[in-house]
């Protein structure tokens, strides 16, 4: 969604949230983060802005305000009874499995009594690995704080020239690199002498198994978001189904989960409709529930749900909330609100 509608809610800000929620017939919604903190993230600090504990403290207070938070199996008791939502309410979840949801995160929510779905990428669990956009953002840092020499830098550029990246800006030649084109990172890290092991080992972004057993003990859920978080619009049908029932299996497998859920790496875009009847064949479905990010937005089936996303500029939940909304009806007009999938 074009972002410049967020500005309207400032003019617009009058409007309860009540009535727009009336109007839409939306009364439930499904806000999503990655992370949150008050320190830099070298590895997320190139690719979206973080929200700190402040203005993460601020969204909740908002959503509380104006929803009830719900847990997983008060979304199921919805979905399987087929009952239209009449109250409020939101279901908050987490993508990437990231440490500051053991740190931070988790604590807050205790403390405010919501509810929360993780979803984790089976190849990272334990700091195994590295996923490639985290990669290009450390990177990004090591070539833009000038701690590269002139020859590292001169064959940096040379390298990119080889491999066709050749934007004026280096940072963008970077970021510019493909989950099919991921080893480049490495090759890049080779010239710029940055160790990604040795950063996993010293900075352990993402979650281990003992922080995840000690949350599913404190009442969090947990879900699949893929092996290595690729682009499934940028890889064929049957890699996305080996992503995806793969990742599922193992975590399930690793947790003894009871619901088996998964959420769409980057985005659902472009998804086909054969992937989901695949993933939720009625003799034998692979997943219970699936997620995307489109914002306010229905889909082909009940069972994937269209989460909104909530870390965007310097957006606040309300700003981004209510925008929605206004999207949403402004859709209506033209029956734009579903997502229609070949």
């Amino acid at each position: 969604m074009n972002t410049s509608i967020y500005n309207l809610t400032k003019i617009v800000k009058f409007l309860p949230i009540s009535l727009l929620s009336k109007i839409t017939g939306q009364n439930a919604i499904f806000p999503f983060y990655h992370l949150v903190s008050d320190a830099d993230v070298v590895h997320i600090k190139h690719l979206y802005p973080v929200k700190n504990v402040s203005t993460f403290e601020k969204d909740l207070d908002f959503l509380l305000k104006n929803y009830k938070p719900i847990d997983l199996s008060t979304l199921e008791n919805y979905l399987q009874n087929n009952n239209p939502i009449q109250d409020k309410v939101f279901l908050l979840s987490f993508d990437d499995g990231l440490s500051q949801f053991y740190d931070i995160i988790a604590p807050i929510l205790l403390r405010k009594g919501i509810p929360a779905i993780t979803f984790l990428n089976s190849a990272f669990i334990d700091n195994k690995d590295l996923f490639f956009r985290y990669k290009q953002s450390i990177l990004i840092e090591k070539y833009v704080s000038n701690a590269i020499s002139l020859g590292q830098k001169s064959k940096l550029t040379t390298w990119l020239k080889s491999k066709n990246q050749t934007s004026a800006i280096i940072s963008n030649s970077i970021r510019s690199i493909r989950y099919n084109e991921k080893e480049f990172l490495d090759e890049i890290a080779e010239i710029l002498e940055v160790d990604f092991q040795e950063y996993l080992a010293k900075n352990q972004p993402y979650l281990n198994t003992s922080q995840i057993q000690s949350l599913i003990k404190q009442g969090f859920d947990f879900g699949a978001h893929s092996i290595d978080h690729p682009h499934y619009y940028q890889i064929p049908l049957d890699q996305q189904l080996h992503q995806t029932i793969e990742s599922i299996k193992e975590i399930t497998n690793a947790f003894q989960l009871d619901k088996r859920l998964f959420s769409f790496p980057f985005t659902d875009s472009g998804v086909s409709k054969a992937f989901f009847e695949t993933i939720f064949q009625k003799d034998k479905p692979i997943a219970d529930l699936t997620f995307g990010c489109a914002g306010m937005k229905k889909d082909i089936t009940a069972k994937h749900i269209q989460r909104i996303p909530l870390e965007i500029a310097n957006y606040s939940a309300r700003d981004i909330v209510t925008g929605e909304y206004l999207y949403y009806i402004a859709k209506m007009f033209f029956n734009k609100n579903t997502i229609t999938r070949k």
